[in-house]
């Protein structure tokens, strides 16, 4: 566990604006947990004293942008990144007591729909989720904050710790659920006992929030280089059922066990800096044994033959596997390609040139190796489907990110 936090030079300046501004301006969330670990964020929140309007009167209405209703906060461009800045809140006056228009029932009674109550740093810290997530840290002055008084400790402890009440947290933002296992799956974190009751007693509330951000928080999750493990996390909590219902029906199957396989070795691929965390492909690595298992030759590895239906089938699998989220229509159809790719690497019929440079050939190259590393462990067909050479600057960049150490406490069971 690192005490020195090092931030990077643009995320210090614009706190540094902020506060040269005369606001209060911290660092929180995921970034700091990362930097504990001595991991590398993926991304920067920052929370200031400053509304809005101020912060886009700081940084000009060209460089930032107001977003949101139920939470509004404002983007930053800081270079080709996007930078979140959020203004301190506190507990919201009232929550809704409104009727849930997709299902036609009353939502849970404490669930707030409206945060856009303005706080202190304290009060921000205290109406968050965990207390993981409440620390605060000045990267100007080096000041790490624990408002809650409990952050530190269950930093070093790896424990995940709701604030306050841990139900009526869960039902204020059923969502809440979601991100708790996502800490136990991608930091081997452990529950407190009351956490751990509510998040067994709570699962079904997720089915309050709304399908948007469901769908969002799941691409975040593909994206997440630890997904597998967040993924076990799901099943071992019972929330499973509630995120991915094909995949939770079809646990104890050979495919589901593949489909680990193949998801935990990208994600090492990826920490390796071998290759970019694409939504698509974690699509395409999870479908794929499920294809196989309706439409293949007869077991894992042996692929399946193209007909008149198999464009369909493998649209329609992908459907099943991730429902009830909607997924972008770019990303389904990026995954079925990838899919629809794999058994011309093996046909006599297809020109090896011709592949080299169809569209689509990067990914689906790429679940080739995951399935040669898995499975096939051919070193021929490293050589014989080379990796496509990079197209712009930024992509020739990412072939040189310094790998990244995989936590080895998370949990890996496949």
């Amino acid at each position: 566990m690192r005490d020195n936090l090092v931030v990077a030079k643009p995320i210090h300046e614009i706190v540094r604006k902020l506060q040269d501004g005369g606001f209060a301006a911290y660092i929180v969330g995921g970034a700091i947990r990362d930097l504990m670990l001595g991991r590398e964020p993926k991304d920067y929140d920052i929370s200031t004293s400053a509304t809005p309007e101020e912060i886009r009167t700081v940084f000009g209405r060209r460089q930032a942008r107001i977003i949101g209703k139920r939470f509004r906060l404002v983007h930053v461009r800081c270079g080709q990144e996007i930078i979140e800045i959020s203004t301190f809140r506190r507990n919201p006056d009232s929550t809704g007591q409104i009727a849930d228009k997709i299902r036609q029932k009353p939502v849970p009674e404490n669930m707030i729909f409206r945060d856009n109550d303005f706080g202190t740093a304290e009060e921000d810290a205290w109406r968050r989720d965990f207390t993981v997530n409440a620390l605060f840290y000045d990267p100007v002055h080096d000041d790490l904050i624990d408002y809650t008084g409990c952050g530190i400790d269950d930093m070093h402890a790896g424990v995940v710790r709701a604030i306050g009440e841990a139900g009526l947290r869960f039902e204020e933002d059923p969502v809440r659920i979601l991100r708790a296992l996502k800490l136990v799956g991608q930091y081997g974190f452990k529950f407190d006992a009351k956490t751990e009751a509510a998040v067994r007693c709570h699962g079904n509330l997720i089915l309050h929030a709304a399908p948007s951000r469901l769908s969002l928080e799941m691409e975040k999750i593909l994206k997440n280089a630890y997904c597998d493990g967040i993924f076990n996390a799901f099943h071992d909590y019972d929330f499973l059922q509630y995120s991915l219902p094909y995949l939770e029906a079809n646990w104890n199957s050979p495919a589901r066990t593949y489909a680990m396989q193949l998801l935990a070795e990208r994600n090492n691929h990826v920490l390796q800096g071998r290759y970019r965390n694409s939504i698509s492909l974690a699509m395409a690595a999870i479908a794929l044994p499920f294809v196989e298992a309706e439409i293949g030759l007869g077991q894992h590895g042996k692929l399946w033959k193209r007909d008149y239906h198999t464009a369909a089938n493998i649209r329609r699998i992908i459907r099943e596997v991730f429902q009830p989220h909607n997924m972008i229509k770019r990303l389904a159809l990026s995954a079925q390609t990838i899919l629809s790719f794999q058994p011309d690497f093996f046909s006599p019929n297809k020109k090896r040139s011709t592949l080299l440079h169809r569209q689509g050939y990067g990914h689906a190259r790429e679940v080739l190796m995951l399935q040669n590393a898995v499975l096939w462990q051919d070193e021929n067909l490293v050589s014989q489907w080379p990796r496509p050479m990079p197209t712009n600057r930024r992509h020739r960049n990412s072939q040189h990110k310094r790998p990244k150490k995989r936590n080895p406490h998370s949990k890996n069971e496949n």
